[in-house]
């Protein structure tokens, strides 16, 4: 069993009532009872800051069969005499005072202690509860014994401008129910009992006016079952601490919109650059590529002016001969000098042959676009790596703005909300509710016990 939990229950349906109850035998007065006590020459005091727990008794519905109130009126040490007004009937005064009423004044012995009288009600109401049942989905009147899929719905209803709050508590035998689901409260173990807690504060946004309570009933028992009407739950909340700490976390929550926004904002900014780097790399390909493709015909080109050049290679010997001879020489110096161009040109050609040849083989190697294929394989590799990086980029974007308006909305439809004092202050100021009973009641709750 959760004490704590159970201990805030208690605490929350027994606020605003300070009823001291007593042992004593109660004394019915009734109205034609003759007059025993005057204000001649007494000291009469007026009746203050008294608090009234109504009791209803109703139908499972909510239907109200009974009404009567109990009030009680806190001690007052001056005064022989205390001065009442109430429009109840059938008083029972629940100490030994006497009590003479007369046309719904009254006028009580002041023995220095609290005093408390009931007496029944017939006025309207001016909270209540209106319950519904679906058994298998069927609307239904009667549940109990029943076995299969219940629900319950509790509609609170509040026609005053002043904020009661509302507790609904069902007791029931845990062998008999299973499956619980709850909105707008909570289904705990208590004991040998599943009891369910429902709260609510109709009349007053955001709080919910209305508890709904889904669960398998079996041969269906509710051993108790009331809601409890409370005023006076916000009127003595101290908002200086909480101002503070509700400032703080608006305060927080605003970093938070603005850290997102302004991580959205570099987002965007890393884009527009990642745009450009992906743009420059897509010319720089382009350019490769053309380069690539006029390199290969450069390459073949070169090579067949190279096997043209060595294939076209004569020996220019016999042309330079001929030429010489035609000079007035001796024969000697004729013989001396063909000799020398044929050995010099022979060595010439060789050598240009073989260089030609070195070149070609160089070539076919290392040609210039095998050097601007791996340049051009390069940079398509960067290229497909800038597409991933621009992927990625989106899915940043995406996110930080999904974060921005994320962050925005639990900004303006959460912490404001929860935060705001205006609505706080509204039902602090509002928390004073006149009573029913008679004058000067400063709390007042009501119960309303339905029985299944």
């Amino acid at each position: 069993m959760n004490k704590k939990l159970i201990a805030i229950l208690c605490c929350i349906m027994l606020t605003g009532c300070t009823t001291e109850t007593k042992t004593n035998k109660t004394k019915t007065i009734k109205e034609e009872t003759p007059v025993v006590l005057t204000t001649k020459g007494h000291d009469v005091k007026e009746a203050v800051n008294k608090s009234e727990t109504i009791t209803v008794k109703t139908k499972a519905s909510g239907e109200i069969k009974s009404t009567k109130s109990e009030v009680t009126i806190p001690s007052i040490n001056e005064g022989d005499l205390i001065q009442d007004t109430t429009i109840l009937k059938d008083i029972s005064n629940k100490g030994d005072e006497n009590i003479t009423l007369n046309d719904h004044q009254s006028l009580i012995e002041n023995n220095k202690n609290s005093i408390q009288y009931e007496g029944t009600l017939d006025a309207a109401l001016p909270v209540g509860v209106d319950v519904t049942y679906y058994l298998d989905g069927q609307k239904v009147t009667d549940i109990k014994g029943k076995t299969g899929t219940l629900k319950a719905v509790f509609k609170y209803k509040n026609s005053t401008e002043t904020p009661f709050v509302a507790t609904t508590i069902m007791l029931l035998p845990q062998e008999t129910v299973s499956d619980i689901e709850v909105k707008n409260g909570k289904s705990m173990l208590m004991d040998d009992y599943q009891a369910i807690i429902g709260l609510g504060c109709p009349g007053y946004e955001p709080f919910k006016d209305s508890m709904e309570v889904t669960m398998k009933i079996k041969n269906f028992q509710c051993d108790y079952m009331s809601t409890v009407f409370t005023n006076g739950i916000f009127k003595d909340l101290d908002l200086s601490e909480l101002t503070k700490t509700t400032n703080q976390l608006n305060q927080s929550a605003q970093k938070l919109v603005e850290g997102s926004a302004q991580l959205l904002a570099g987002c965007t900014t890393y884009g527009q650059y990642l745009h450009t780097y992906m743009s420059n790399v897509s010319k720089v390909s382009d350019g490769a590529n053309a380069l690539l493709k006029g390199s290969k015909q450069y390459d073949a080109s070169t090579q067949a002016l190279i096997k043209n050049l060595i294939s076209s290679m004569k020996d220019p010997t016999e042309l330079i001969q001929s030429k010489i001879n035609k000079i007035d020489l001796t024969d000697e110096k004729h013989a001396a000098v063909n000799r020398a161009i044929s050995e010099d040109v022979q060595e010439s050609l060789i050598q240009n042959k073989k260089s030609l040849e070195q070149l070609s083989e160089l070539l076919s190697q290392s040609p210039v676009s095998k050097q601007l294929e791996t340049l051009s394989s390069s940079l398509s590799e960067l290229s497909q790596a800038g597409n991933e990086l621009s992927q990625q980029y989106q899915t940043l974007v995406t996110g930080s703005k999904s974060l921005s308006e994320g962050m925005s909305l639990f900004d303006q439809e959460g912490i404001q909300k929860i935060t705001d004092m205006t609505t706080i202050k509204k039902l602090k100021e509002k928390d004073q509710y006149s009573g029913l009973s008679g004058n000067n009641i400063t709390n007042t709750k009501f119960i309303f016990e339905m029985a299944i």
